[in-house]
C-alpha cells in the first residue's frame, strides 16, 4: 500500500537531498520550505530564520550520515558554497542564535562570538531528530495530561518535587555548563529558554496544587512547610538532598551544587547565596567539612530527624505500596520515557 503525498515529507526529503548533493540552490529551497508540520512548524514558532535553518538541516543530514558532532565550520560549508555565505551562517552561530537558545543546535561550549563558532563542535538537539524522524512516520501518542488537582498522599507530594527538582538539574546543566549530578542519566536536549520556560511551568502547577491541598490534610511534607513557612525551592532542596541518600547512596550534596539547582543565572546564584545558612539554623540542613566562614565549599545532608518529617513514618506503607515505592525511585532515575510521561498519581493508592 503507497503512502498518500505529504508536503512536509516531501519538501523535507528534497531539502535534505539537495544538502546530501551540494545542489548550489539549497539556500534558495530553504527559503521556499513549507511553514508549518511537526518540524517546520516548530521552526516558525522558535523564531528561527532561514539561515538559521539552513544551519539545523545540515546538522540534522550529518547526522543522518553518521556525524553526530560537526564544527561549525564545517555546517556552514554543508549548507553553502561561497565565502560570503559560509561567513553570513557563521554569524548565526554565536550565543544569540534561536538555534543555539531554542536547543535545536547544542554546542559543546556556548560561543561568544561568531568568530569562535568555526572551531565549536555543534551538535544537533535529540528533539529535532525526534521531529525529523515524525515527519517520515508515525506521530507519536499524545501524553497524559499532569494532575493540577490537590495532593492526595505524602508521597505523591514528594514524587512532584522529584520531578521538579529533575526540571531543575537540567536547567543547572545548559546555565552553568556543567553536570554534578553524576548518575542520574539525564540528557539535556532543550537550549536555555526552553529550560526554564518548563521549570517555570513545573514549579507553578505544583504550587498550584499545594495551594489547593486542603490546609487540614496532615502530609508531612505540608506540616513541614507550614511550620517552617518553606517556599516550594526550599522544599526541592530538602528532596534533593533525601533523593540523592535513598536513590544513589550518597548522604551529602555540594552546597554551591544546591544553590545552582534553584538558580536561574549567574546573577540569580549570587542573589541566593545566603539562602542555605538560614536552614541550617532551622536544623533543616547540616554543613560539613567546608571553609570556615564559606558555606558554599561545604557538603549539604539532611538530619535524621528530617528525613523521618519528610518521609512521615506515620504513613506507614504496606509492603506491596513499599515495592511500588522503590520501583518508581528507579525508575525515576533511570528512564527518560517514565520522566516525560508520569502522570503524577499516588503510589500504590
Amino acid at each position: 500500500m503507497t503512502s498518500l503525498p505529504d508536503p512536509n515529507r516531501d519538501a523535507l526529503r528534497g531539502l535534505l537531498d539537495a544538502l546530501d548533493e551540494r545542489r548550489p540552490e539549497r539556500l534558495r529551497l530553504i527559503g521556499a520550505r513549507p511553514r508549518d508540520g511537526a518540524l517546520f512548524g516548530a521552526f516558525e514558532q522558535r523564531g528561527l530564520g532561514d539561515l538559521d535553518v539552513a544551519l539545523v538541516l545540515a546538522a540534522l543530514a550529518a547526522r543522518l550520515a553518521g556525524d553526530d558532532g560537526l564544527t561549525g565550520g564545517d555546517l556552514c560549508a554543508l549548507a553553502a558554497d561561497g565565502s560570503a555565505e559560509r561567513l553570513e551562517l557563521l554569524g548565526c552561530l554565536d550565543g544569540e542564535s534561536p538555534a543555539i537558545t531554542t536547543g535545536m543546535l547544542l554546542p559543546e561550549v556556548v560561543p561568544a562570538h561568531a568568530a569562535d563558532a568555526e572551531a565549536t563542535v555543534f551538535r544537533l538537539g535529540e528533539h529535532v531528530f525526534r521531529l525529523a524522524c515524525e515527519v517520515f512516520g508515525r506521530p507519536p501518542q499524545a501524553r497524559a495530561p499532569l494532575p493540577t488537582g490537590p495532593f492526595r498522599s505524602n508521597l505523591e507530594i514528594l514524587g512532584e518535587l522529584r520531578r521538579l527538582s529533575l526540571h531543575y538539574r537540567r536547567r543547572a546543566v545548559r546555565v552553568f555548563h556543567l553536570d554534578p549530578w553524576t548518575g542520574t542519566g539525564l540528557e539535556v536536549l532543550d537550549g536555555t529558554t526552553a529550560l526554564l520556560a518548563r521549570a517555570r511551568d513545573e514549579a507553578a502547577r505544583i504550587e498550584a496544587r499545594l495551594r489547593c491541598t486542603p490546609a487540614d490534610d496532615a502530609f508531612p511534607v505540608l506540616e513541614l512547610r507550614r511550620r517552617e513557612r518553606l517556599d516550594l525551592d526550599t522544599l526541592v532542596l530538602l528532596a534533593t538532598v533525601l533523593f540523592q541518600e535513598l536513590l544513589e547512596g550518597v548522604g551529602a550534596v555540594d552546597a554551591v551544587d544546591l544553590l545552582k539547582l534553584v538558580s536561574e543565572s549567574e546573577a540569580d546564584l549570587l542573589r541566593r547565596r545566603e539562602r542555605l545558612q538560614p536552614l541550617v539554623q532551622a536544623g533543616l540542613l547540616r554543613l560539613e567539612g567546608g571553609y570556615p566562614g564559606k558555606e558554599l565549599t561545604a557538603d549539604v545532608s539532611l538530619p535524621n530527624e528530617v528525613v523521618d518529617q519528610l518521609l512521615g513514618h506515620q504513613e506507614a506503607l504496606g509492603v506491596d505500596q513499599r515495592l511500588d515505592f522503590h520501583a518508581y525511585l528507579e525508575q525515576l532515575d533511570s528512564s527518560e520515557t517514565f520522566f516525560d510521561d508520569m502522570d503524577g498519581s499516588g503510589f500504590g493508592s
